[in-house]
Protein backbone atom coordinates (compact mmCIF):
# COMPACT_ATOMS: atom_id res chain seq x y z
CA UNK A 1 0.00 0.00 0.00
CA UNK A 2 3.18 2.09 0.77
CA UNK A 3 4.54 1.61 -2.00
CA UNK A 4 1.36 2.38 -3.91
CA UNK A 5 1.07 5.84 -2.45
CA UNK A 6 4.90 6.37 -3.07
CA UNK A 7 4.09 5.94 -6.97
CA UNK A 8 1.21 7.89 -6.70
CA UNK A 9 3.46 10.95 -5.45
CA UNK A 10 5.68 10.31 -8.21
CA UNK A 11 3.14 10.15 -10.92
CA UNK A 12 1.58 13.58 -9.36
CA UNK A 13 5.21 15.54 -9.35
CA UNK A 14 5.98 14.17 -12.49
CA UNK A 15 2.75 15.58 -14.11
CA UNK A 16 2.86 18.82 -12.24
CA UNK A 17 6.35 18.81 -13.71
CA UNK A 18 4.93 18.68 -17.31
CA UNK A 19 2.14 21.23 -16.30
CA UNK A 20 5.12 23.46 -15.11
CA UNK A 21 6.86 23.58 -18.65
CA UNK A 22 3.64 23.71 -20.75
CA UNK A 23 2.76 27.10 -19.05
CA UNK A 24 6.21 28.66 -19.45
CA UNK A 25 6.41 27.41 -23.15
CA UNK A 26 3.01 29.08 -23.64
CA UNK A 27 3.90 32.01 -21.60
CA UNK A 28 6.65 33.11 -23.96
CA UNK A 29 4.25 33.49 -26.84
CA UNK A 30 2.01 36.34 -24.69
CA UNK A 31 2.35 39.84 -25.64
CA UNK A 32 4.65 40.88 -22.80
CA UNK A 33 7.46 38.24 -23.84
CA UNK A 34 7.32 39.51 -27.25
CA UNK A 35 7.92 43.10 -25.77
CA UNK A 36 10.53 41.92 -23.81
CA UNK A 37 12.49 39.86 -27.05
CA UNK A 38 12.27 43.24 -28.49
CA UNK A 39 13.49 45.30 -26.17
CA UNK A 40 16.45 42.81 -25.91
CA UNK A 41 17.20 42.48 -29.35
CA UNK A 42 16.69 46.91 -29.57
CA UNK A 43 19.34 47.36 -26.63
CA UNK A 44 21.91 44.38 -28.03
CA UNK A 45 20.75 42.04 -25.50
CA UNK A 46 20.11 39.67 -27.59
CA UNK A 47 21.28 39.41 -31.49
CA UNK A 48 18.54 40.73 -34.10
CA UNK A 49 19.28 38.25 -37.02
CA UNK A 50 17.01 39.88 -39.14
CA UNK A 51 19.95 42.94 -38.95
CA UNK A 52 23.22 41.23 -38.48
CA UNK A 53 25.04 40.16 -41.31
CA UNK A 54 26.31 36.09 -40.99
CA UNK A 55 29.74 36.86 -43.14
CA UNK A 56 32.47 36.19 -40.44
CA UNK A 57 34.65 34.23 -38.89
CA UNK A 58 33.00 31.59 -35.95
CA UNK A 59 34.96 29.33 -33.36
CA UNK A 60 34.59 27.65 -30.59
CA UNK A 61 37.91 25.70 -28.55
CA UNK A 62 37.35 23.02 -25.30
CA UNK A 63 39.46 20.48 -24.11
CA UNK A 64 40.79 18.13 -26.54
CA UNK A 65 39.19 20.32 -29.96
CA UNK A 66 37.40 22.68 -31.61
CA UNK A 67 34.79 24.03 -33.61
CA UNK A 68 35.57 26.88 -36.80
CA UNK A 69 33.60 28.37 -39.66
CA UNK A 70 33.83 30.93 -41.68
CA UNK A 71 31.10 33.00 -43.79
CA UNK A 72 32.26 34.82 -47.08
CA UNK A 73 29.41 37.20 -48.59
CA UNK A 74 29.17 35.93 -52.43
CA UNK A 75 27.77 39.00 -54.40
CA UNK A 76 25.36 41.78 -52.82
CA UNK A 77 21.91 40.62 -51.07
CA UNK A 78 23.21 39.07 -47.61
CA UNK A 79 21.60 35.80 -48.51
CA UNK A 80 24.34 33.46 -50.20
CA UNK A 81 27.78 33.07 -49.28
CA UNK A 82 31.16 30.32 -49.72
CA UNK A 83 31.61 29.08 -46.84
CA UNK A 84 33.78 26.76 -44.72
CA UNK A 85 33.84 24.24 -41.71
CA UNK A 86 36.00 22.46 -39.13
CA UNK A 87 35.44 20.18 -36.21
CA UNK A 88 38.66 18.86 -34.33
CA UNK A 89 38.13 16.00 -31.63
CA UNK A 90 41.98 15.46 -30.56
CA UNK A 91 43.96 14.91 -32.96
CA UNK A 92 42.91 12.09 -34.71
CA UNK A 93 39.13 12.78 -35.33
CA UNK A 94 37.78 15.39 -37.64
CA UNK A 95 35.49 16.80 -40.14
CA UNK A 96 36.17 19.26 -42.92
CA UNK A 97 34.41 20.83 -45.65
CA UNK A 98 34.09 23.70 -47.80
CA UNK A 99 31.17 24.95 -50.11
CA UNK A 100 28.31 27.33 -50.57
CA UNK A 101 25.41 28.55 -48.54
CA UNK A 102 22.42 30.52 -47.98
CA UNK A 103 20.76 32.03 -46.04
CA UNK A 104 16.77 31.79 -45.05
CA UNK A 105 15.10 33.30 -41.89
CA UNK A 106 16.77 31.68 -39.44
CA UNK A 107 18.04 28.72 -41.09
CA UNK A 108 21.56 28.39 -43.22
CA UNK A 109 21.33 25.97 -45.92
CA UNK A 110 25.01 24.52 -46.32
CA UNK A 111 25.84 22.69 -49.56
CA UNK A 112 29.20 21.10 -49.17
CA UNK A 113 31.32 20.46 -52.22
CA UNK A 114 34.09 18.57 -53.53
CA UNK A 115 35.09 14.55 -52.44
CA UNK A 116 32.67 11.91 -53.36
CA UNK A 117 29.85 13.74 -51.09
CA UNK A 118 27.04 15.33 -51.62
CA UNK A 119 26.18 16.16 -47.41
CA UNK A 120 23.67 19.06 -47.25
CA UNK A 121 23.19 20.26 -43.54
CA UNK A 122 20.13 22.37 -42.51
CA UNK A 123 22.10 24.96 -39.31
CA UNK A 124 20.48 26.99 -37.32
CA UNK A 125 21.48 30.75 -36.90
CA UNK A 126 21.21 32.71 -34.27
CA UNK A 127 22.57 35.92 -35.46
CA UNK A 128 25.55 35.52 -32.69
CA UNK A 129 25.77 31.53 -33.63
CA UNK A 130 25.50 28.89 -36.10
CA UNK A 131 24.52 25.34 -34.39
CA UNK A 132 24.21 21.68 -36.25
CA UNK A 133 21.73 19.75 -35.91
CA UNK A 134 21.91 16.76 -33.86
CA UNK A 135 21.81 14.31 -36.57
CA UNK A 136 23.24 14.83 -39.81
CA UNK A 137 22.96 12.77 -43.40
CA UNK A 138 25.17 10.24 -43.37
CA UNK A 139 26.27 10.97 -46.58
CA UNK A 140 28.21 14.01 -44.49
CA UNK A 141 30.52 11.32 -43.15
CA UNK A 142 32.62 11.41 -46.26
CA UNK A 143 33.92 14.48 -45.05
CA UNK A 144 35.04 13.00 -41.48
CA UNK A 145 37.95 10.57 -40.45
CA UNK A 146 36.50 7.67 -38.13
CA UNK A 147 34.52 8.97 -35.34
CA UNK A 148 34.13 12.62 -36.26
CA UNK A 149 30.72 14.23 -37.04
CA UNK A 150 29.02 17.38 -38.11
CA UNK A 151 26.31 16.87 -35.67
CA UNK A 152 25.63 18.44 -32.46
CA UNK A 153 28.40 21.00 -33.44
CA UNK A 154 28.20 24.77 -32.21
CA UNK A 155 30.37 27.51 -33.93
CA UNK A 156 30.01 31.31 -31.56
CA UNK A 157 30.80 34.05 -33.60
CA UNK A 158 33.96 34.94 -32.56
CA UNK A 159 35.02 38.04 -35.65
CA UNK A 160 32.09 39.96 -38.12
CA UNK A 161 34.62 41.85 -39.60
CA UNK A 162 34.65 41.39 -43.33
CA UNK A 163 38.15 40.09 -44.89
CA UNK A 164 39.63 38.23 -42.19
CA UNK A 165 37.78 35.05 -43.26
CA UNK A 166 40.68 34.36 -45.37
CA UNK A 167 43.24 34.65 -42.59
CA UNK A 168 41.46 30.89 -41.12
CA UNK A 169 43.17 28.14 -42.16
CA UNK A 170 41.85 24.29 -41.99
CA UNK A 171 43.81 20.97 -40.64
CA UNK A 172 44.57 20.64 -44.53
CA UNK A 173 46.72 23.91 -44.29
CA UNK A 174 44.93 25.94 -47.46
CA UNK A 175 42.09 28.59 -46.09
CA UNK A 176 39.22 27.11 -44.82
CA UNK A 177 36.97 29.89 -46.64
CA UNK A 178 38.12 30.31 -50.56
Amino acid sequence: MQLRRALAVVVLLASASCEDRKTVHESAATPAARALDLRARETGALPDRERVDPAGIYQRRYEGGGDRLCLVPEGEGGKRFTFGAETRFGGEEYCLGRGKARLAGDKLLLTFEGGASSCVIVAGYEGDRIVMPGSVDVSCAALCSGRGSFSGASFPRLRQEKGREQSLKGGDGQPLCR
